[in-house]
């Protein structure tokens, strides 16, 4: 199911999403690609009330997982009231439009 892949640097084991030429720990360049899990935590939110222009909507939640296998990455976060710790599961689908263009992205849903 995997639509991301993570990094992991073969020298110091930091994880990375996404890509950096250079591991943001050690500067080495060796990495190893892991797939993310299925399943994380949110470790921090913010609500987005005012959006960019060409998006009627209010209250756009997004969020950064943990996933349980260390892997880090931001999302929307597709539950009402999301709190800290919640445990979420993963998805990817249509997160926007741009000219008629669907954009795809990670959206997390309540586990």
């Amino acid at each position: 199911m995997s639509n991301i892949t993570a990094y992991k640097c073969k020298s110091c084991g930091l994880i990375m999403y996404p890509y950096h030429d250079r591991c943001l720990n050690c500067k080495k360049r060796e990495f190893e690609e892991i797939e993310p899990s299925n399943n994380g935590k949110l470790l921090t939110f913010t609500i987005i009330e005012q959006l960019p222009w060409g998006m009627d909507e209010r209250g756009r939640i997004l969020g950064v997982v943990e996933f349980d296998n260390g892997v880090k990455a931001l999302g929307l976060i597709d539950v009402e009231q999301p709190k800290l710790e919640m445990k979420l599961k993963r998805g990817w689908g249509t997160v926007r439009e741009i000219g008629g263009v669907k954009v795809k992205g990670l959206i997390f849903e309540k586990a």
